[in-house]
């Protein structure tokens, strides 16, 4: 194999450790896999496979750096592929240089044209450049190659009518997260906005009655609540998010299904509720106002309503690379005063942590005006 030591004895090393990492790597044992593929890189310096490994193994254990210089160095022992372009374009944007990503990642599309995991990324790319057109033009691209592609459906959908999410691609990600989504958003994310949004109501004196959860997800609102509430009911697009909710045995009434559609139609959810909650859930509904047509007539008139949303500074509704909607204040500033409601606090919060930055958010507090 070329790049293997000339030692025989070293050889026979390299390739006992290049078995037990591709070994560790198929069995998603990363912890393990990373001492070993550093010890392959040591004794077998120019065998290229060593630094995909060991980039594979960085970027499953959170350090793109170190994958960046391993499939940097791959590329560069040669041969060229796809694969290690395509590797180095998403360590590339994991490190936040979509720029320098860029190019990997159209060399890649040149060794593999029409691949929707090429295309996807450098479509994360280019949006995160401003190059929205080009990057409807990848997503859509990935669509055709492969039409289930949700993320690609998504995106698509996003840049082509503003704030339009794909609901079965929202669905699907929650349910395949509902397991460890505490656990994984509440550890590792450092998310805390149902907390933060339970104590601005509580900073404000508003007594939760009756609540309302939007995208109840599983139930971390409720919980948040706790001790403070007459009566929770709790809406959500993913069913195995709401069968998590369900077991905190927390909430009056749950449903699966889209939140304005529930509220509108559903008459357990007919209210009228004195507070409404959406922690982190304007930021996978885009365009708000149909929404907020479901949700007025449910509004208690002292009511509250507190949400949380990424924070945009360059449109009103802005589609991200992470699959998000972000959102300006003077976009909720508008929609707040087409439904008579005042702002009655808003303040600065990091929404979670993402690639080991946070996301700069705003937590509202909404009430009807006087």
């Amino acid at each position: 194999m070329k790049g293997l030591p000339d030692d025989p004895v070293h050889a026979l090393r390299a390739r006992e450790l290049l078995a037990e990492t591709r070994q560790l790597i198929a069995a998603e044992r990363w912890k393990d896999a990373a001492p070993r593929s550093h010890a392959l890189m040591q004794i077998a310096p120019d065998l290229a496979e060593a630094y995909d490994l060991m980039g594979v193994v960085a970027m499953k254990t959170g350090a793109p750096q170190i994958a960046e210089a391993c499939f940097a160095r791959a590329i560069a022992i040669g041969p060229v592929s796809a694969t290690r372009l395509h590797n180095l374009g998403r360590a590339l944007l994991a490190l936040g240089k979509s720029g320098e990503a860029e190019r990997p990642l159209q060399r890649a599309l040149n060794i593999r044209a029409d691949d929707p995991a090429i295309l996807s990324d450098l479509g994360d790319a280019q949006l995160n450049l401003g190059k929205h057109a080009d990057a409807l033009k990848s997503f859509r691209r990935a669509l055709k190659k492969d039409p289930k592609h949700r993320y690609a459906a998504h995106m698509v959908a996003a840049l082509t009518e503003t704030g339009t999410p794909d609901p079965t691609y929202v669905r699907r990600l929650f349910d395949d997260y509902a397991e460890i989504f505490d656990e994984h958003l509440t550890g590792k994310l450092a998310y805390r906005v149902p907390d933060a949004l339970a104590a601005m109501l509580a900073a404000e004196g508003h007594k939760a009655r009756t609540v309302l959860d939007l995208g109840c997800g599983t139930g971390l609102v409720a919980a948040a609540l706790q001790g403070r509430f007459g009566a929770i009911d709790g809406v959500d697009i993913a069913p195995k998010m709401v069968e998590q909710a369900q077991s905190r045995r927390l909430y009056r009434n749950l449903a699966v299904g889209d939140c304005a559609e529930v509220v509108a139609s559903n008459p357990d959810f007919a209210g009228p509720y004195d507070t409404i909650i959406a922690a982190d859930v304007f930021i996978y509904i885009g365009a708000l106002e149909i929404l907020f047509d479901a949700m007025m007539p449910r509004l208690a008139d002292n009511g509250r309503i507190a949400f949380s949303v990424e924070t945009s500074s360059t449109s009103d509704i802005e589609i991200r690379s992470s699959g998000r909607f972000a959102h300006s204040a003077s976009y909720i500033g508008t929609l707040a005063d087409k439904n008579g409601l005042t702002i009655l606090a808003q303040q600065d919060h990091d929404i979670r942590m993402e690639l080991e930055r946070p996301i700069p958010g705003q937590l509202y507090l909404l009430g009807r005006a006087n």
